[in-house]
């Protein structure tokens, strides 16, 4: 009987952590085998990519043309993948995009953090063509809003959400991890855009007007662009790769800094 009796109020215990939250735990991806993994984010962390294509919302991908997404064990980061976003020239115009896409990842009136830690080879090639590795994009209707890129041998960002400019240069940052956290704060009169380069505050922007221009919430997609293709010919290259890994979205500059996780 008392056996009996135990068995049902650790069942009922259950029941209830069930229906009060306490066992829900959100999905995060892209482990270091690559494949998926269900367990609790840390508090004040929306998404997590430990550097695999499976981890994002649009996975399977469809890269441009004859781009390349796909999970590479060198060079990384940390643990055993990192995410290569490549593109080829092919002697036409238009889009030449392999991104990786989180969809929904902010809205009006919130404060997220975005870092990641991305890498390009210690021969690349700086020239005068925006080779861009992550935007920020409206939904509902979607667009281009704010990029960040390389150009030449700088780190820039810029687009139509009216905020531009030089974070700093990396002439000799090829061939090692550079981590970047942004921050994006939507506010019509306290807004927020900031941007640190492995560790280092570059670039503060606070108390402005930052919205989204076309719609209410924003998706992040990460990969390589390389937009001066669309209408000219490669001034470098005709092929360029990027690497991703430790990417995240969370509240806080230490959260979403790749260094403390």
């Amino acid at each position: 009987m008392l056996r009996t009796r135990i068995k049902a109020l650790c069942a009922a215990a259950a029941t209830a952590a069930l229906v009060g939250g306490l066992a829900v735990a959100e999905p995060v991806h892209a482990t270091a085998s690559g494949t998926s993994a269900a367990r609790a984010l840390p508090a004040g962390v929306f998404f997590q990519d430990t550097g695999t294509v499976e981890g994002w919302a649009n996975y399977p991908q469809k890269p441009q043309k004859k781009g390349v997404l796909r999970n590479v064990g060198s060079p990384v980061y940390k643990g055993g993948s990192a995410i290569e976003a490549k593109q080829t020239y092919l002697d036409e115009g238009g889009g030449y995009h392999s991104e990786t896409v989180q969809s929904g990842t902010q809205v009006v009136g919130q404060d997220r953090y975005y870092g990641q830690a991305v890498y390009v080879a210690p021969n690349w090639q700086f020239h005068n063509q925006n080779v861009t590795f992550q935007q920020w994009s409206p939904e509902n209707p979607s667009g281009p809003w704010e990029l960040m890129f390389i150009q030449n041998d700088e780190l820039r960002y810029g687009g139509s959400g009216g905020f531009s400019g030089t974070i700093g240069k990396i002439t000799s940052l090829r061939g090692t991890w550079i981590r970047i956290v942004t921050r994006l704060k939507f506010s019509e009169t306290n807004g927020a855009i900031e941007i640190w380069v492995n560790g280092t505050k570059k670039v503060s922007r606070t108390g402005v007007k930052v919205l989204p221009k076309t719609s209410n919430s924003i998706r992040w997609s990460s990969g390589i662009y390389c937009t001066g293709w669309r209408e000219s010919r490669p001034t470098g290259p005709r092929v360029l790769s990027v690497f991703h890994d430790h990417a995240r979205i969370a509240s806080s500059y230490a959260l979403a800094e790749p260094a403390n996780w």
